[in-house]
């Protein structure tokens, strides 16, 4: 059996702990699921906004992938991955503020998370 940094419940909590700053940016965290009996688990978690939507997938090994698309055309507006061995890395906020930017409506500039 593999030794990964993370854990799928060290995942979902770092999701959930998104969820209400992005609330005040119009940003719903519209679930979170996890993925396990893998051989490399992992949790994703979907998010709506009034101009975009995106999923965030995080797997134990660190590697992470951020997807946005914009609601009008479906059109991806960010595609995104990186890989960390830690979910307080500086490049993850830099990755996962990119992805707000790419959700947010043009009115509000409240950035970063």
């Amino acid at each position: 059996m593999d030794t990964y940094p993370l854990t799928v419940g060290e995942i979902v909590s770092w999701f959930r702990s998104k969820e209400n700053a992005l609330a005040t940016l119009g940003i719903i965290l519209a679930g979170v699921h996890e993925r396990s009996g893998t051989d490399k688990p992992g949790a994703f978690a979907d998010f709506d906004a009034a101009l975009g939507m995106g999923r965030i997938i995080v797997w134990v090994s660190g590697e992470i992938d951020l997807e946005g698309l914009r609601i009008s055309d479906g059109n991806n507006v960010l595609v995104r991955h990186e890989k960390v061995s830690s979910l307080d890395s500086p490049s993850l906020q830099d990755a996962f503020n990119e992805f707000v930017k790419s959700m947010k409506h043009p009115d509000n500039d409240s950035v970063p998370i």
